[in-house]
């Protein structure tokens, strides 16, 4: 039963001044963030987990480090398929004047065709970390196989099943394109969904299609933000 916890790093520094922070370095937590942080982790509905796998930018190494003491993970790691969408000359310019680019409806509309001047495709982005939230479910099945044969065959081990989860903290613009992808959703359609900044989504994949049980959940809820959610370039 592989289930994967998407956790979106706490609020930041861009996050409070409206900037698109995209792979600009120095880019914290803000006091806020750590505490409303703390308090969704004790949300959480499992305390230990195979993986705990992180962005390696800065909001979300902190934020891992966080998470790590309010949680119990066999192993803990950065994965760069997991990093932040890279803006290119978007980075660091705010929201309200990237609302005026050409580009921003092909970026609201259709995600699927927008690429940022100098950097990736919403696309590409999706696509590497799809695979990697993919490859992590095909270990976490594979460990549960292993657990189970080393259970045996008993009664009582037969009562209960081994499952694995795993917590992978990220981006706004990127747990919204693993979240499409489990929901079968087209990329074009991606921007429907918000997640809140440190908020988490647990996706389950123990059945023969992903079945998203929670999304964007937080202790502070809309003290986020000005709107349900928040996230990514919205």
């Amino acid at each position: 039963m592989p289930v994967i916890v998407l956790l979106r790093h706490g609020v930041s520094s861009a996050n409070t001044a409206g900037i698109l922070a995209g792979r600009a370095p120095g880019v914290s937590l803000t006091d806020q963030g750590v505490s409303a942080l703390r308090d969704t982790l004790q949300m959480l509905p499992q305390r230990h987990f195979s993986r705990l796998l992180h962005s390696p930018l800065m909001r979300c190494e902190q934020t891992a480090q966080i998470a790590a003491s309010a949680v119990t993970a066999d192993s803990v790691a950065a994965v760069d398929d997991l990093i932040e969408l890279d803006y290119g000359e978007w980075t660091g310019r705010s929201l309200k004047e990237l609302g005026s680019e050409e580009l921003w409806k092909t970026v609201v509309e259709s995600a699927s065709q927008a690429r940022f001047p100098g950097g990736e495709s919403i696309a590409e982005a999706a696509d590497r970390a799809v695979s990697q939230v993919r490859t992590v479910v095909d270990e976490l099945r594979a460990e549960e196989r292993s657990d189970e044969e080393k259970r045996g065959h008993s009664t009582e081990d037969r009562e209960g099943r081994a499952e694995r989860w795993a917590l992978l903290v990220s981006h706004g613009d990127i747990i919204k394109a693993i979240i499409a992808d489990a929901l079968a959703m087209p990329l074009d359609d991606f921007q429907r969904i918000s997640v809140a900044p440190g908020s988490f989504t647990v996706i389950d994949f123990s059945g023969p299609r992903p079945v998203l049980t929670a999304m964007s959940v937080t202790a502070a809820g809309l003290s986020e933000g000005s709107a349900p959610g928040g996230g990514g370039l919205r």
